[in-house]
Order: structure tokens, then sequence, then C-alpha cells
């Protein structure tokens, strides 16, 4: 009977700690363009001479560049290079770097949205 109760216990634990593992909903949500929107952002915050310009190491300045040296992984933002850069989880150098100001909450959630929506070339 305790073999029982310690087995019915720790299934028990596995449900309820696999159901606070949920993907953010974005059924109704704006789709965000590459074009449109994240080619803007990498523009104005990334690829100034000598950053992530063209001829750079890491270049981000065509839809390839991003998902190749952003290592973007479609479909989850956690998942790729680029949005832990932009975000500063868990990374000691900032991007964009100091002197340059950090891109806004707005531009980091739209980043969040293209990747978690498939990181479209759109």
């Amino acid at each position: 009977m305790q073999k029982f109760k310690s087995f019915t216990f720790a299934i028990g634990m596995i449900v309820a700690f696999s159901s606070c593992i949920h993907k953010t909903d974005l059924t109704g949500l704006k789709e965000v363009s590459f074009s449109n929107d994240i080619q803007a952002i990498i523009g104005g915050n990334c690829t100034q001479s000598g950053c992530h310009d063209g001829v750079s190491e890491f270049p981000l300045f065509t839809y390839n560049d991003v998902m190749n040296n952003g290592e973007i992984t479609a479909g989850d933002a956690h998942g790729s290079q680029l949005y832990l850069t932009i975000s500063n989880h868990g990374f000691e150098e900032r991007m964009p770097p100091d002197p340059l100001p950090l891109l806004s909450t707005d531009q980091i959630k739209l980043v969040y949205l293209w990747i978690e929506q498939g990181a479209k070339n759109n």
C-alpha cells in the first residue's frame, strides 16, 4: 500500500510540474514581418559599421544572415541566440554593446513574436 501511495504521489507531481510548461498563445496577434519589422530593428541597432554589417564576422544584414548568424530556431525564441542576446538572458555581454542604447521592450517583443511565429522571410 505504501508503494502505491508513493507511486501515486510521484505521478501527481510529474503531472503538476509538466502542466506548468506552456507555449505563449499567439492566436489573434498581428503577424510580424521580417522585411517591415525585424530588418528595421536590426538595421537600426545592429548593423552599424564594424558591428554586424555585411562585412563583419557575424553579419546580420540579410534574412539568411539573421537566421544563420543569429542562430534562430524558428518557433522557439528561448532556443534562439539572437533573442537570448538582445533580451540579456544569461549573457555577460549585452547587445547592442555600450555606448549604444539597449533595444526597447517593444522591439524585443517583436523579435520574440517573429521567432515564435516561425521566423518567416516575409
